[in-house]
């Protein structure tokens, strides 16, 4: 045998196992065993095989056909497991040639030969990266490659199939026990029987609830029981989900000590009760009970439990398989809904992120994050606290379920506190129960007014950004694990969205900034000229007027001669505040230079922009300024020159230079006053 590509192991047998039965019989019974069901049967007797497909080349499974790496080893591998397994008396788990997994566990027949039973024929869940590279280039008779063809195998893993092999010895050690061989055996070819169509109704049924109700039901018709009680685990208790027999119904268990009991027996093996059977079960009137855990991949699941019954060796085996069954199916239906549920969650999370992409401003994109996070996580309530620039306060600036205003006024320094803490060391903090953890200080237990919460820090680039916070969830359960990283893929995206926006709102911070007259706040001349641009875009499409405002302070050189420069800064301030609240909403206000004013009025003819100059020509005259008295007309005023598009020019300068013609107009009437553009007179130079 070729010790690279496989290897023997097992215990020996306290004494020999003795089988008495008929071979043939024996192996259409083993073939009835749920567990044994994937598997490949065959018994060998004084190394003669007794299976079906056998040939001189594949000397047990024959079913891989012709190919290299099976004509050379596969009998030499098989008559070395016979002869250890029957020299050493103990099992054996193995593998062949080809990496499939085989199991053999000697005996002797009624005519105390040498047999073996050997099972298998599944493939390695990890097979050795030697071996795959072997079988990929190992040709098959009907075209491709070995690894082709034992990729259709069914899979298992090693772990697994110990077990299986441990089940199988179990079974066969009833067999041999038994003094009366014929009736026994029927009789357990029967419940075989039965457990087998039980098997097949359960991978039938669509939900857990159908599962335990069926396992009721199959275990009262096959072992002639009074009481059966079928509870589902579902967190750290029980939930009773069956019970059939006796008339009275029980409504409670003692769930934490079924728990402890469950977890010093990790072996899953039914346990009986005697004494036991009333503190667990108050409700019950029994002397005895067998609890049959609902264990599959270390995981507990439920728990049957047998009432007033004396099950033989045999039938323990049988409910072990059965409640084992249950278990299997009862997993793979958790884990299909768990699935579902993330596939959910994946594509509740994906269009999230999607939406918060398109959130542009800050408070907005602050308060949907918190209402994210809590309906992805069904939260109950939430807040999103930030860092300030400083780096060491937090500060709540997005809540729900709380008061946004008391909250947000009360900062928390950078290390104090769960929040502070989180913040400062960047890890999370998942509590499922506030009382049992002792993260949490018993001190400020009292003031938290929840179970279970979450506070995950929001990193973005390695940058610790704000911390998110969640508690109780609205169904009364604790967050969970799952919870935790679905969370995490939303809060990583969100903390590098709101970096973008604070990044952005600086930006657009500065862009105003450089577009406004750092005096009076109002836009300057560049910003005048971009926003011109785009009304003459839309007024040439729609063929829309729109009129270019000059507006100019009579005398301003003497009020600031006068009165001073500070004082001319006052009044050119006030000046702005007045246009801005004569104009429109849509019209466009801005300081063109020194004492001059520039407004731009969308979709509005000259008549309609005479008609605004005029009230701001008033609202200026009316305004007190300080010092005024002293200027030749004794207060300070303003002359406004308007032009319109297309009449008056189509192109900036164009139509700004008609405004400023018609301003020198007004200047030259008198001032105080307004014109709109006409007749180009001869130029002459406009004075105060």
């Amino acid at each position: 045998m070729q010790s690279d590509i496989h290897g023997i192991t097992g215990s020996h047998l306290p004494h020999p196992l003795h089988i008495r039965v008929h071979l043939p019989d024996l192996l259409d019974t083993l073939r009835r065993v749920a567990a044994l069901a994937p598997l490949q049967l065959a018994i060998s007797c004084e190394q003669e095989i007794l299976f079906p497909h056998h040939n001189q080349e594949h000397f047990f499974c024959g079913s891989l056909g012709k190919n290299e790496v099976c004509d050379a080893d596969c009998r030499a591998i098989f008559e070395g497991a016979f002869r250890e397994a029957t020299r050493d008396n103990r099992p054996l788990l193995f593998s062949c040639a080809a990496g499939l997994l085989y199991f053999a566990i000697p005996f002797r027949n009624d005519r105390n030969q040498h047999c073996c039973l050997f099972a298998g024929g599944v493939r390695d869940e990890a097979p050795e990266l030697a071996l795959l590279e072997k079988l990929s280039n190992a040709p098959s008779d009907d075209g491709g490659t070995l690894l082709e063809k034992l990729l259709r195998r069914p899979q298992i893993k090693r772990a697994q199939m110990e077990e299986i092999l441990g089940k199988t010895l179990t079974l066969l050690t009833i067999l041999a026990d038994e003094q009366t061989l014929a009736q026994p055996l029927r009789g357990l070819t029967q419940r075989l029987a039965g457990v087998a169509g039980a098997s097949t109704e359960l991978d039938r049924a669509e939900s857990g609830d159908a599962v335990l109700e069926l396992l009721g039901e199959t275990l009262i018709l096959l072992f002639d029981l009074s009481r059966v009680l079928i509870l589902s685990a579902e967190g750290e208790n029980f939930s009773l989900k069956v019970d059939l027999g006796k008339a009275s119904h029980a409504t409670n268990c003692a769930c934490g000590r079924l728990r402890e009991l469950l977890g010093a027996h990790p072996d899953g093996k039914p346990l009986l009760l005697r004494q036991e059977v009333g503190e667990f079960f108050p409700e019950i009137d029994s002397d005895r009970a067998i609890c049959a855990p609902l264990r599959s991949e270390g995981l507990d699941l439920g728990l049957a439990v047998i009432f007033d019954a004396d099950l033989p060796g045999r039938d323990l085996l049988l409910l072990e398989l059965l409640t084992g069954r249950a278990a299997t199916k009862l997993h793979r239906l958790r884990l299909a809904a768990l699935h579902q549920q993330r596939q959910a969650s994946s594509r509740r999370l994906l269009a999230m992120l999607g939406e918060l992409s398109l959130v542009e401003t800050r408070d907005l994109l602050y308060q949907r994050i918190v209402a994210m996070s809590c309906e992805l996580l069904g939260a109950a309530r939430g807040s999103l606290m930030l860092l300030d620039e400083t780096g060491e306060w937090l500060r709540i600036v997005a809540a729900r379920g709380i008061n946004l205003e008391v909250a947000a006024s009360i900062p928390l320094r950078l290390g104090e506190g769960i929040a502070g803490r989180v913040a400062k060391s960047g890890l999370h903090l998942l509590v499922t129960d506030i009382e049992k953890d002792s993260r949490v200080g018993i001190a400020n237990r009292p003031r938290f007014q929840t179970k279970s919460f979450i506070c995950v820090p929001l990193k973005a680039h390695d940058r610790i950004v704000g911390v998110l916070n969640l508690a109780d969830k609205e169904t009364g359960t604790s967050f969970t694990d799952d919870d935790l990283a679905n969370l995490h893929q939303l809060i990583d995206h969100a903390a590098l969205l709101i970096e973008r926006v604070a990044v952005y709102e600086n930006a657009r911070k500065l862009e105003e900034l450089a577009a406004r007259d750092p005096l009076t706040g109002l836009y300057n001349r560049r910003m005048l000229e971009a926003r011109f641009q785009e009304e003459l875009s839309r007024c040439s499409r729609l063929k829309h007027h729109f009129t270019i405002m000059m507006l100019d302070l009579d005398h301003f050189k003497a009020y600031n001669d006068q009165c001073g420069h500070i004082a001319g800064d006052h009044a050119l301030k006030k000046v702005a505040l007045l246009l801005k609240k004569s104009a429109r909403e849509m019209d466009i206000v801005t300081r063109y230079g020194g004492e001059e004013f520039c407004l731009l009025l969308p979709n509005t003819g000259k008549e309609e922009a005479l008609f605004v100059a005029e009230r701001i020509r008033r609202t200026i005259e009316t305004e007190i300024f300080p010092g005024e008295t002293a200027l030749p007309t004794g207060r300070l005023t303003t002359s406004i020159g308007v032009a319109c598009y297309p009449d008056d020019g189509e192109k900036f300068e164009t139509l700004v230079n008609a405004a400023d013609i018609a301003l020198y107009q007004a200047k030259s009437k008198g001032r105080n006053r307004l014109a709109g553009f006409e007749i180009i007179p001869p130029r002459a130079k406009k004075t105060g």
